[in-house]
């Protein structure tokens, strides 16, 4: 693939700053690593203690050497909490790959037992193993989710109080990186810069039938504030648009282009227009026709293509509301595009569905995007709403993709450039108001977006610009369309192996499936809702979370099918386009100075040596804000609901499994019938004997179920998974002074009915075990076993003795005299089942709903 010459790679992406991170992030790494395995207790107990000492030591070295060299630094607080922040991403990255290293821990042992399963056993493991695989996959999706959500809402509850320091601290390569709580001085919000002249902007509309809203858009393009721009629309449509459009030919600093063909879709239209657009053009901003931006859009974007460095040289500006900059301005050369918030809420209210888009949409634009602008992650050009240097532009060009936002973003990258976020060039437009049209326009997204994936992902992973968090971003991307339908397809199989054959993974219990089950399901819908909480939206507007679930799995076909034709498909195509129906249901205004969300967007953590930039908010704008209480008491419940359900997670993974290092030993059974169960409890019913001889009477082979209960009690199945480990069993037993000695095969297994005759597996046998004549409480090894062996659950546990020579010798068990013939197996994991531990987070969304359908509190602002 032919590519222009990248950018050099930038001196000050390295030290300081990635010395500090990973000695802070890799020591706390470390730390916690010794103290898993210590917890754990996965090696044995010599190898554990060398390996958690060793581990913790190395940490503790590591970490206590970055921080003394971290206090002889001025910049200390700015790489402090760099280094808190990689720590934590570190931590998720470890997180969210446990389940497959635990899922490759358990087929290890489930092939070291193979010759123990049946063919009913290995058709319900393939069902566990599908739904637990692809479980993991989707929750590596789920804890991004997670952290992008609790990080920016904790942060912003728990610092954003007073709403006047709001200076905007970026850095010099396009990667923002948030201080959590740490801002810059100075009242700037983030969308004035005074740059001593107005760079010329040309606006590029590509439309297509679009006779509902385009004389709407025009209108609102007309007013825009900015002096020294100009409107380019290229104009695809077969309809009646050309009548509307004909009257905009004259219109001063307007250019109507039309096409016959619709040769490389929205791409092919805007490559016309750069060809026609002013040559003086500096930058370039794109809108969907559905768009309705307000009067000081471009004005919003412009300062995040620079920096502004204090004049004091100490990095904090001067932001101070006067309407002018004091300090040195410079061009962020890396940043090639600022993609902002494609607020779709203009028919919000029209159904359900509205109410569902407009949820999703907040959960990404005031969560995710946020998240992945503050810790320097890959960010995407989104089709609308977005301002991007036309020196670039002109020199890489439109691809006529299906996605060809998606296919510029990646050409960017590639290159060395980065797209930069910003919330306060809010864009209002529609939400697609049919099902059938959602269907269609994620099929399109979905089939393009898997298409660049797979003809960039090549030169993506290998570009030596593109850093190791873009390119973790870019494989998250990699199956972003394909996520739900892995989730649906894993959660069917899981229930299927949970409730139909009860069978579990080694290593894996019911508490862990449900769990990973639940904490999936409810990823997406608390970033929705930390995303309109953090909005300050409406009440009403929290309905729409549960909306958003559902059309998550509704839309699983639609999407997963398209993604494999993009996957696998020579060509993409063709286009189908989403009718707009020019409807607005509600009025749209600004949204509100986000004084929350801006303290984790404008808390960059800065580049050493690099101050940042406080651009002067405009006159008229508001000094003081008092938060809607409503939102912040909201925002904490989220908080709260997502820590307690960790923490019961927590919690029962302290107490499952258990294991009993000792041993378990079991007591035997008997009714005047012969033999009957054993069990953990004493014995209580009167002595019995068993008779192995040549004629083995009452009955050979004499064989004990696992029970529960006093005596006779009741033949119980595992409620559970049980791994039984390699180890020796031994046995102690009583025995009269008559008869002969003799010798025992003694075989311990598990099967689907009382006695183990029906799909019977071998755990452990032994052959010429002695019994002896005249024995009290004689304890004695059967046998060593070498391998673990993992029970499901739903499964009977049997022993069978026989004779095999010798006797007659006269077995006594029972509570009599204390005669409890007993036998003890090696250390076995029994597993206590706690129920879906996640589940608490669920109280979120009714605890949500109950309030927007009670009565709606003021929101006070004070200017």
């Amino acid at each position: 693939m032919a590519m222009e010459r990248p950018m050099p790679p930038r001196s000050h992406d390295r030290n300081p700053l990635h010395r500090v991170a990973f000695g802070c992030g890799g020591g706390l790494v470390l730390v916690a690593g010794g103290v898993a395995l210590a917890v754990l207790g996965i090696f044995p107990p010599l190898t554990r203690y060398a390996l958690t000492i060793t581990l913790i030591l190395a940490g503790v070295i590591l970490l206590g050497t970055s921080l003394v060299w971290l206090r002889s630094r001025p910049d200390r607080g700015q790489l402090l909490w760099t280094a808190l922040l990689d720590a934590i991403l570190a931590g998720a990255v470890v997180l969210a790959i446990a389940p497959i290293a635990a899922l490759i821990k358990g087929f290890v042992e489930l092939v070291t037992q193979s010759k123990n399963q049946s063919g009913g056993d290995w058709i319900a493991y393939a069902f566990a193993f599908t739904g637990l695989f692809l479980g993991a996959v989707f929750f590596a999706y789920a804890i991004k989710y997670y952290l992008s959500t609790l990080m920016v809402l904790i942060t912003t509850l728990a610092t954003g109080r007073n709403g006047n320091g709001n200076g905007n601290g970026h850095n010099g390569n396009g990667k923002q990186h948030a201080g959590l709580n740490r801002i810059a001085n100075g009242n700037g919000n983030g969308f004035h810069i005074d740059l001593g002249y107005h760079p010329f902007v040309s606006v590029h509309v590509a439309a297509y039938n679009e006779k509902r809203v385009i004389e709407r858009l025009l209108t609102a393009l007309s007013q825009l504030e900015y002096p020294a721009y100009e409107v380019v629309l290229v104009d695809d449509s077969t309809d009646d648009s050309n009548l509307i459009l004909d009257r905009w030919k004259a219109q001063p600093g307007f250019k109507i282009l039309h096409r016959t063909s619709r040769q490389g879709y929205k791409g092919g239209a805007l490559n016309e227009a750069l060809k026609v657009m002013d040559p003086r053009t500096e930058y370039v901003v794109v809108f969907d026709a559905d768009s309705v931006p307000f009067p000081d859009s471009i004005d919003r974007f412009l300062p995040h293509f620079y920096n502004v460095n204090g004049k004091n040289g100490n990095g904090n500006g001067d932001g101070n509301g006067n309407g002018h900059n004091h300090g040195e301005i410079t061009r962020r050369e890396s940043v090639a595009a600022v993609q902002s918030y494609q607020w779709h809420v203009l028919n919000k209210s029209e159904s359900w569905l509205t109410e569902a888009v407009r949820a999703e949409y907040a959960g990404s634009y005031m969560i995710e995007r946020p998240f992945q602008d503050a810790v320097g992650s890959l960010k995407m050009v989104a089709g609308t709403a977005y301002m991007i240097r036309a020196d670039l532009l002109r020199e890489i060009g439109w691809g006529h993709s299906l996605t060809e936002d998606w296919e510029l973003t990646l050409k960017l990258y590639a290159r060395g450039y980065k797209v930069a976020y910003t919330p306060w060039a809010e864009t209002p437009a529609e939400c697609v108001s049919t099902f059938s049209r959602l269907a269609r326009q994620r099929m399109r997204w979905a089939e393009g977006h898997t298409f660049n994936v797979r003809k960039w992902f090549v030169p993506i992973m290998l570009s030596p610009f593109v850093t190791p968090l873009e390119k973790l971003e870019f494989l998250f991307d990699t199956t972003y369309y394909l996520q739900a339908g892995l989730f649906v397809i894993g959660s069917l199989a899981w229930l299927m192996s949970e409730i139909v054959f009860h069978t579990h993974v080694p290593g894996w219990t019911a508490t862990l499936g449900w769990s990973l089950l639940f904490s999936n399901i409810l990823a997406l819908p608390l970033m929705n809702l930390g995303g309109l909480i953090l909005e300050e939206a409406p009440l009403r507007d929290l309905q729409g979370v549960l909306g958003a679930l559902v059309l998550s799995f509704a839309l699983v076909p639609f999407q997963g099918w398209a993604a494999m034709k993009g996957l696998l498909s020579r060509e993409e195509g063709p286009w189908f386009r989403t009718p707009k129906t020019g409807r607005i249901t509600d009025e749209v205004h600004h949204l509100r100075r986000l004084h929350m969300l801006r303290r984790w967007l404008l808390g960059h953590r800065a580049r050493v040596g690099e101050g940042p930039r406080s651009p002067a908010r405009p006159s008229g704008a508001p000094t003081a804000h008092m938060r809607s209480r409503r939102s912040r008491r909201l925002g904490w419940v989220v908080v709260a609901a997502m820590t307690i359900a960790l923490m019961a997670v927590a919690v029962g993974a302290s107490r499952a499994p258990v294991t009993e290092a000792a041993g378990s030993t079991f007591f035997l059974y008997g009714t005047g019938a012969g033999p009957s169960l054993f069990d953990a409890n004493v014995s209580n019913n009167t002595v019995r004997s068993q008779v192995f001889d040549a004629t083995c009477a009452p009955a050979c082979p004499a064989v004990w179920t696992s029970g529960v209960g006093a005596h006779p009690g009741v033949a119980t199945p595992t409620a559970s998974a049980q791994t039984i480990f390699a180890g020796t069993y031994s046995w102690q037993y009583w025995t009269t002074n008559a008869g002969a000695n003799a010798t025992v095969s003694w075989t311990f297994r598990y099967g689907d009915n009382v006695g183990c005759t029906t799909n019977p597996v071998t755990i452990a046998a032994f052959v010429n075990v002695p019994v002896l004549v005249g024995q009290a409480g004689t304890t004695v090894n059967v046998g060593t076993t070498v391998s673990n062996v993992n029970v499901p659950a739903g499964k009977f546990i049997c022993l069978s003795i026989s004779r095999t020579g010798g006797g007659p010798v006269t077995l006594r068990y029972g509570n009599n005299n204390n005669q409890r013939t007993n036998f003890t197996t090696p250390s076995v994991i029994f597993i206590p089942e706690y129920g879906a531990a996640l589940l608490g987070l669920a109280l979120v969304i009714p605890m949500a709903t109950k309030l927007w359908t009670g009565r709606r509190r003021r929101t006070r602002v004070t200017a």
